[in-house]
């Protein structure tokens, strides 16, 4: 499978000459540092560090062992496995994986064919199914019965404490065990890749007794976290990185409803606010979210806190608002008029226009004590937003809405936006201070070996003028490899990198050669030869300069141990070494 192919599944890459950049999914950074090859098959980030293949970026970004992203990388390549794999069935999380696939088809089947789900069938048909909408998302049904599921399974050979851990089954305290989910009209939730890792539970009957509540979903498992996943998602992806926009809705019927209208760029939150880590999940396909969560003060809120998260992820957020008679969420404005919800997703609002709408409706501002805490809240919204020119715009308008002084306005966003920011990030900003000044002078290293690689007569010079021992110890070895090629090697038009690579270098010589030309090829590529001169020797200085100043106070160090011990000629010796630093 390709890297680039790959990879833009998770985040969105741009073209960097013959290679892809992005900014890192593993650290927070503003300018981009996150290289792809599709050449060489390998990503690396300059700016954490890490790098590899195709099954190196699935483990880190899924959090997955070997034979996971084995598994996972067959599947998205069409490749069978062995299916007695030892490597692959010790994996619990892969039990707990094909169990739900082997229950999202049982309940399916029931809800199908059985005559007692007659009533799901006839529910589902009221609410505006069609019989190839159920199929595609595979919703299903269980009886009300205590071990429907559990008996099912326990006959498919998977043993209860299996059952248990994949949370479909409940273990009695003092002893047997029963179904999680009875009479009920079962929801898959797939993760982004499209494996079940869980279900939401709708009740069918709400009069039965003991039943839980309206809605029951899978508890927190090893395949299922319901922070991380957005129903849907899995198969909105790609419609929503065509469009470039995301609409979050809050429950399924919602997201059922607007696939079914031919809407595909939705998913659900599921009945919550946004998390942030579905906010990152969508960001691997968009910067675009349109919210539409239900018009009830719950929905509201959900609604801003989502929108608070997503502007701390640099996304932008508009904000969906259906009309009074179009009904509370969009599976019932789809059932009622279907253009009304196009038309409303076509006018939606950017999120401030939508916070100003809300705030100002119905407020008289001839009382001062109003004007001040409207103000106040329109104040803590601005205040996230990141672009300084687009919070001027909002001041602006909050000023002749309000009739205040702006300079007034601006003092008090001054103010909201300093209290957070001394008391959350002032520390960790001088910690990353601190830790880029040590990396310093590896930094330095590899930038010079990045571009010593590509010229020959680049090599000569600096050769001439650098401490060797002044590199980063990982790269020693291979400058003077490198070096000792270049001077004894035949000249040929081929470029003096690639014959040096066919010379058998090491396995570990050849990767990091490949991490140092796509650094290459991101910053000096585009440099003209005087200026990439100019660049090489400012680092041969600055890497003379560091190691000549550790060096130094190595020699300070031991000369205070010389001198506390009375140590005399151990105190000459170190005077002369000094001496010759100078």
């Amino acid at each position: 499978m390709d890297v680039v192919d790959l990879i833009s599944e998770y985040i969105q890459l741009k073209p960097a000459g013959a290679n892809f950049k992005a900014c890192c999914p593993f650290h927070q950074e503003k300018s981009p540092s996150f290289m792809v090859s599709r050449p060489k098959q390998i990503w690396h980030c300059f700016g954490c560090q890490n790098g590899g293949d195709i099954f190196g970026f699935v483990m880190k970004m899924e959090g997955m062992e070997f034979p996971e992203a084995l598994r996972l990388l067959a599947e998205k390549a069409g490749v069978e496995l062995p299916a007695h794999s030892n490597e692959l069935s010790s994996s619990a999380r892969n039990r707990i994986l094909d169990i739900l696939k082997l229950a999202t088809k049982f309940y399916h089947k029931i809800l199908m064919e059985s005559s007692r789900a007659q009533t799901a069938r006839d529910y589902l048909q009221k609410r505006g199914l069609s019989t190839s909408i159920i199929e595609e998302w595979q919703i299903g049904f269980v009886p009300d019965v205590w071990d429907t599921l559990t008996g099912f399974l326990l006959k498919k050979g998977f043993g209860i404490n299996d059952l248990t851990a994949a949370g479909l089954t409940i273990q009695k305290p003092g002893g047997g065990n029963y179904d999680r989910f009875r009479g009920r009209i079962m929801f898959p939730l797939s993760d982004v890749h499209g494996n079940v890792v869980g279900f939401t539970g709708r009740l069918l009957n709400e009069t039965t007794e003991n039943a839980g509540g309206k809605y029951v979903n899978t508890p927190q498992t090893e395949v299922y976290d319901k922070s991380e996943i957005l129903f849907g998602l899995n198969k909105a992806k790609q419609e929503i990185k065509r469009q470039d926009r995301a609409i979050i809705v809050e429950g399924q019927m919602d997201v059922i409803a607007c696939h079914q209208a031919g809407q595909i760029n939705v998913a659900a939150s599921s009945g919550t606010a946004l998390t942030l880590e579905q906010i990152k999940l969508l960001k691997r396909f968009t910067n675009n979210l349109y919210l539409a969560f239900d018009s009830d003060a719950a929905g509201q809120n959900a609604a801003e806190r989502g929108i608070s998260l997503a502007l701390e992820e640099g996304t932008q957020v508009r904000v969906i608002t259906l009309p009074p008679d179009a009904g509370k969420d969009p599976d019932e404005c789809l059932k009622k008029n279907p253009e009304l919800w196009f038309k409303s997703v076509d006018g939606a609002q950017l999120f401030m226009e939508y916070f100003f709408k809300k705030n100002l409706a119905g407020k008289n501002f001839t009382d001062p004590t109003v004007r001040s805490q409207v103000a106040t809240t329109l104040l803590n919204q601005i205040a996230k937003i990141p672009d300084v020119i687009e919070q001027d715009f909002w001041l602006k308008k909050l000023t002749g809405v309000l009739d205040v002084d702006i300079t007034l306005l601006r003092e008090r966003l001054t103010d909201l936006r300093r209290k957070p920011m001394y008391n959350q990030k002032e520390a960790p900003a001088d910690k990353k201070n601190q830790a880029t000044e040590q990396n310093a002078p590896e930094i330095a290293s590899e930038n010079l070996m990045s571009i010593v690689l590509q010229d020959e007569e680049m090599l000569k010079i600096v050769a001439d003028r650098l401490k060797i021992v002044a590199l980063a110890e990982k790269h020693q070895n291979l400058f003077k490899d490198f070096l000792t090629f270049t001077q004894t090697a035949e000249k040929t038009p081929e470029k003096v990198i690639h014959r040096f690579r066919q010379s058998n270098p090491s396995p570990d010589s050849c990767q990091m050669i490949d991490i140092l030309e796509l650094l290459y090829e991101q910053k000096f590529a585009e440099l003209s030869q005087d200026k990439l001169l100019n660049e090489a020797l400012k680092i041969v200085d600055f890497l003379n300069l560091c190691y000549t100043g550790n060096i130094r106070r190595q020699i300070e160090r031991e000369m205070k141990l010389a001198e506390e011990k009375g140590d005399s000629s151990k105190m000459t010796e170190l005077m002369d070494k000094f001496k010759n630093l100078l």
